[in-house]
């Protein structure tokens, strides 16, 4: 099967290795035919049923789509790609749907020629239709799909940091979050340790994807408040500790992914230490409790610290976030 993401756009290069990750997470086999800031593309050996529960852990693809074909914007050749694509043997209401990503490409005519192609002798349904076609439209292509999943994105803002029960300003949005903990493709069932958990953002997202959640932090009302956090999402697989990262040993032997962002560098949060000295000590612990072929996911503060986890790790990806006017974050994947 070839399946379509329809990318969210949000961030140059999280969407598509957040979408790569998840197919390695859920163990669908499959190969990239077209990639770019719009769409991946790939052949995968799946299952519908696979590929729903993989979409149900994404947090920056809007739709997921069997791909039928891709063209020129042209209407010509989209009614030609249209015959030779057809859905013969799929049964029931259908809706057409579309989202225009440009600027030069009118959608109606577009859309008129798919409704002619695949509407003919079918009732159209604009609420819950048996089939829904999807066209994808960019500046020189037009994508073709049948809808497979929605991705739920607007559960991302309802566990926004200011509707949980323990406030702290210094917080992931949830869908960043989610991106970060798919980035380290943890299995249902594996262990994510977040060693400076905060509030609990990340281990939020860890835990309502089915993982075993660990989260450590120096401070015991961080622990307090990420147990509050927790408990108020009904995640009941977790354990925290209060403790300095020099100490986690003491606490977990052993994880199968490592997600985490850093102190910024406040004396709040570091406790006085030097930065540097900090992320060496972090990366340091983290390497004795991550399993071999394991990946950490770990914000920093500045990108010239991405070489001091290469001491310890390999470095996979690195993504360059703005989260605000006056602050950039860079987050590193590593695999050890």
């Amino acid at each position: 099967m070839n399946i379509l993401f329809e990318l969210s756009k949000e961030h140059k290069t999280l969407p598509e290795a957040e979408a790569a990750s998840c197919l390695h997470a859920e163990n669908i086999p499959y190969t990239i035919i077209d990639s770019n800031e719009n769409v991946m593309i790939v052949k995968a050996d799946a299952k519908e049923e696979e590929i729903k529960r993989l979409a149900s852990r994404l947090s920056m693809t809007f739709f997921i789509d069997e791909l039928l074909f891709f063209s020129s914007p042209f209407l010509k050749e989209i009614k030609k790609h249209a015959k030779n694509n057809n859905i013969i043997g799929k049964k029931g209401s259908i809706a057409i749907r579309y989202k225009n990503r440009s600027n030069n490409v009118d959608s109606q005519p577009v859309v008129r020629a798919l409704a002619d192609a695949y509407s003919k002798d079918r009732k159209v349904a604009l609420k819950n239709p048996d089939i829904e076609i999807r066209g994808y439209i960019t500046e020189s292509t037009v994508y073709v799909g049948l809808k497979i999943a929605e991705i739920n994105r607007h559960q991302f803002e309802q566990r926004k940091v200011q509707y949980r029960p323990f406030f702290s300003p210094i917080s992931l949005h949830p869908k960043l979050a989610r991106a970060l903990v798919n980035l380290s493709v943890i299995r249902k069932d594996g262990i994510l340790l977040d060693p400076f958990c905060g509030t609990g953002g990340i281990l939020i997202e860890a835990g309502l994807i089915g993982a075993r959640i660990v989260g450590g932090d120096i401070e015991n009302k961080m622990i307090n408040g990420c147990k509050k956090t927790l408990d108020f999402y009904n995640i009941k697989n977790y354990e925290l500790f209060c403790s300095d990262i020099g100490d986690i040993k003491r606490y977990i032997e052993e994880v199968d992914a490592v997600v985490t962002d850093l102190p910024y560098g406040k004396s709040t949060t570091t406790k006085g230490e030097n930065i540097q000295q900090l992320y060496e000590r972090a990366f340091e612990n983290i390497s004795m409790v991550l399993k071999r072929e394991g990946r950490a996911v770990i914000g920093l503060s500045n990108k010239d610290m991405i070489s001091c986890g290469e001491n310890y790790f390999s470095l996979v990806e690195k993504h360059e976030v703005r989260v605000h006017r006056s602050l950039t974050r860079y987050f590193a994947v590593y695999q050890k």
